[in-house]
């Protein structure tokens, strides 16, 4: 062996043994103890049954804090986003708070997920159901996707299926394979117990509890297993929701607001067309705190009809958020000392935050607050208000491009009562009632019941019933 490879071992060599220690010590950390996981699990007190560990459930809990930290530390994160929308309509409907973490297990809390088998949204609801809950599925605004709207359909169905079992674990199989899957597991084990039944399910609804009771537990120790929740940006975080009832496109909104038009999309996952359509009944509208005021004075101005038809050019439409804008310091940290003995609730309300944030922002492990305690929150620096003195100095009609495909939209509304969907490489058609495909070609402009007829296999004088998913045309 000549001396150069005599060094290039012993550095080769000098290398290996100080990186090993560093790496033996990362793995000692991610270590799975499964006595004390067991321990803490069994310990657990949940509203709608007792937790148990099994294969199954130590399964789910080493793929989130073993296999996919950092995806799970992004879920944990979202946490903020979503469940202060979920306990809300929790208590409203006088259902059990737990419930709030079932969308980890069906979307990780993504609102635009979207399943192998067509499932959509936080809830991951099918169309058919989706429409029984009420909810609309167009080629402007797909309601599976919108968090409040499709919360309130969630906690509907889940009450329905709860009122039939009387039994929480027997419901939530029913949310995920259906009442006719778990009525026939019923019958073949003579029992209405879930965890006998259990065998008699299809794999993914059989492991269903299974994955609820991992979240659980995730939820509750994540902290045990040094996970750092990853929190999105304060713009994300420090929101507020309004309804309205006109059209309005996104980049009417950024122009008004100064925000890029990925932060309005991210906030407002719905709307598929970058426009909110009109809605007799309401559509939501969620932007951060700070620039609300400007949305809501344009509003008030156009009801007024003290408006032209055109977007207003204050600020310049970004497509992403430029790298030189700093949009964290758009807020300030402020403190606040407790004088009495407070709940973190109460506290939230006073300091116009959510508990959720309290505890993010203080890095709290729980929720209790000790007199004399000082807390931090955040607050928007400035508000952007509309002001038709300053700001209506000059109009700017929107772009070419934005322009026709808003015109687009126009020509392309579905009757009332019947709804469309994007999935895959198609878009589908559901009637509400029975209908031959030349009724549902006259519907359409531009699509022959032929066309129809073609797609789906099917003859030209066929009947559809209600409900049932139609191929209208390839994408």
């Amino acid at each position: 062996m000549n001396s150069f490879h005599l060094r290039l071992l012993l550095t080769t060599t000098v290398l290996i043994l100080l990186v090993f220690p560093l790496c033996l010590s990362a793995n000692d950390k991610l270590e799975y103890n499964e006595e004390e996981v067991k321990s803490r699990l069994l310990q657990l007190e949940s509203e709608l049954f007792q937790p148990k560990y099994n294969s199954i459930v130590k399964g789910y809990i080493k793929g989130y804090v073993l296999r996919n930290r950092e995806r799970t530390e992004r879920i944990i994160g979202r946490a903020i986003l979503y469940f202060p929308i979920f306990e809300k309509y929790l208590k409203e409907n006088n259902l059990p708070e737990a419930l709030k973490y079932l969308p980890i297990v069906e979307s990780a809390l993504n609102p635009r997920a979207v399943s192998h088998a067509g499932a959509v949204g936080l809830w991951q609801f099918m169309p058919e159901t989706a429409i029984e809950q009420g909810l609309k599925i167009t080629p402007f605004a797909d309601e599976r996707c919108d968090p409040r709207k499709s919360t309130q359909a969630a906690l509907r169905y889940l009450s329905f299926q709860y009122e039939k079992y009387n039994d929480w674990a027997l419901a939530l199989a029913a949310y995920n394979g259906g009442a006719g899957r778990v009525n026939r597991a019923i019958k073949r084990a003579r029992s209405k117990n879930f965890w006998k039944i259990r065998r008699f399910l299809p794999r993914e609804t059989r492991n269903y509890v299974p994955a609820f009771i991992s979240v659980l537990y995730l939820m509750e120790y994540y902290k045990m297993h040094e996970l750092e929740p990853e929190y999105p940006n304060l713009d994300l975080q420090i929101t507020e929701t309004i309804k309205i009832y006109n059209f309005i496109s996104f980049y009417r909104i950024a122009q008004l607001t100064g925000l890029p038009l990925d932060v309005i999309e991210q906030l407002n996952p719905a709307y598929e067309r970058g426009f909110v359509p009109e809605d007799a009944t309401g559509n939501f509208v969620c932007l951060p705190k700070r620039v609300m005021p400007a949305l809501k004075d344009y509003l008030q101005l156009k009801k007024a009809q003290e408006l032209e038809q055109h977007p207003v050019d204050v600020y310049p439409v970004f497509l992403t958020s430029p790298e030189e804008i700093d949009f964290e310091a758009q807020y300030i940290l402020q403190k606040y000392k407790t004088d009495q003995q407070e709940t973190l609730e109460t506290m939230a309300h006073k300091l116009k935050c959510t508990s959720h944030q309290l505890l993010a922002w203080n890095q709290l492990d729980s929720n209790h607050i000790d007199e004399g305690q000082q807390l931090v929150f955040y607050q928007p620096k400035d508000v952007v208000r509309f002001n038709r003195e300053t700001d209506l100095e000059e109009f700017a009609p929107l772009p070419v491009k934005e322009a026709s495909r808003l015109a687009d939209a126009e020509r392309l509304v579905i009757p009332s009562g019947h709804y469309t969907f994007f999935k895959g490489r198609y878009l589908y058609y559901i009637p509400r009632e029975k209908m031959k495909l030349e009724e549902i070609a006259r519907h359409l402009p531009g699509i022959t019941a032929e066309e129809i007829a073609t797609l789906n296999n099917c003859k030209k004088n066929k009947s559809i019933k209600a409900g049932k998913q139609l191929k209208i045309k390839r994408l």
